[in-house]
């Protein structure tokens, strides 16, 4: 099953969140309802007019989210959107207490968020949430740097049922942008205006700009580091190289904005199946890497000459054997 696109409402009634779900794109598959944000909760008005299948989310202030009532009031909002034949995402320690209320185990997320710090040890998690009747894992955590991309992505490389994995902010921003390479991915999160959560992609960007429908099914996947803004008319630039040096239709090249170049990322881009990446001007790369501006990563070899930064050279190379 392809990867989902989903977006995350964050509104302060049902009119609201319901007009925003019926303007988004039509690459979207999946709309979030952030219940936990809403000041009036209506989970039937919801379940019956929203226009995509949805996500009920009612998160706690402990597991970062924003409702403000009783643990039972809570869970009773939970009860409710189990009751509907939607998406219903439940923590880890809250699935014990609503277990008799699950009927398709299909239906349910459990999730566990550390906005700390990087999760440990992603299979345990994974099969506790799946003994409470979960049958979507969602595992979150916070990265302090490039290298905290590589525990999610190693666990979705080798996740056998649906799982969504996902380092929060800015230096987690490769495990929102790849998600689609993995099979087991169940889906990836993007925002509108306003963002549920931290390093989220907006919607119209990670569409229209990075070419959500292009990552998937591209072949060969580039990917150029690029400083933060992304200069997207140098990205252009090397798009339309790409297309005379690859004729392949398949071929895409993803900018992937980042601080730092480490061993640890480059493994992450190998599990996404990344054919090649460079980086330009202004992207640090650390110990070994840093006198190497393109890494072959079909065979892990990495070429150090300076005609690289070329967009006609870079992707010369690359085409090569692809």
């Amino acid at each position: 099953m392809p990867t989902h696109l989903a977006v995350a409402i964050v509104a302060r009634h049902a009119t609201d969140a319901l007009a925003q779900a019926r303007a988004l794109p039509a690459q979207v598959t999946l709309v979030e309802y952030r219940l936990d944000m809403m000041q009036q909760v209506d989970v039937p008005r919801l379940a019956a007019e929203t226009p995509l299948p949805a996500i009920f989310t009612c998160r706690p202030v402990a597991q970062g989210g924003q409702f403000s009532g009783s643990e039972a009031e809570r869970r009773h909002i939970l009860q409710q959107a189990l009751a509907t034949p939607h998406l219903v995402d439940v923590e880890l320690d809250t699935l014990p207490a609503l277990h008799p209320f699950i009927r398709h185990p299909q239906q349910v997320i459990g999730s566990q968020h550390d906005f700390a710090g990087m999760l440990k040890d992603w299979e345990t998690l994974e099969k506790q949430m799946r003994t409470r009747g979960a049958g979507i894992a969602k595992l979150v955590g916070m990265a302090a740097t490039v290298d905290d991309v590589l525990s999610p992505l190693t666990w979705l490389a080798r996740a056998t049922q649906p799982g969504i994995a996902i380092a929060m902010g800015p230096a987690g921003v490769a495990t929102r942008l790849l998600a689609p390479r993995f099979p087991a991915a169940f889906l990836t999160f993007a925002s509108l205006a306003t963002r549920s959560a931290p390093g989220q992609v907006p919607v119209t960007a990670l569409i229209h700009d990075y070419g959500f429908e292009h990552i998937a099914r591209a072949h060969p996947l580039l990917v150029i580091f690029t400083p933060q803004p992304v200069p997207w008319e140098q990205v252009q630039r090397f798009r339309q190289a790409l297309t005379r040096h690859i004729p392949h239709p398949q071929a895409w090249l993803l900018p992937l904005p980042v601080t730092q170049i480490s061993p640890p990322l480059l493994q992450a881009l190998r599990l996404a199946r990344v054919a090649g990446a460079f980086r330009l001007p202004g992207v640090n790369a650390v110990g070994p890497l840093q006198n190497i501006v393109a890494w072959d990563l079909t065979s892990s070899q990495a070429r150090t000459s300076s005609e690289f930064l070329s967009p006609r050279a870079t992707l010369a190379f690359f085409s090569q054997g692809l």
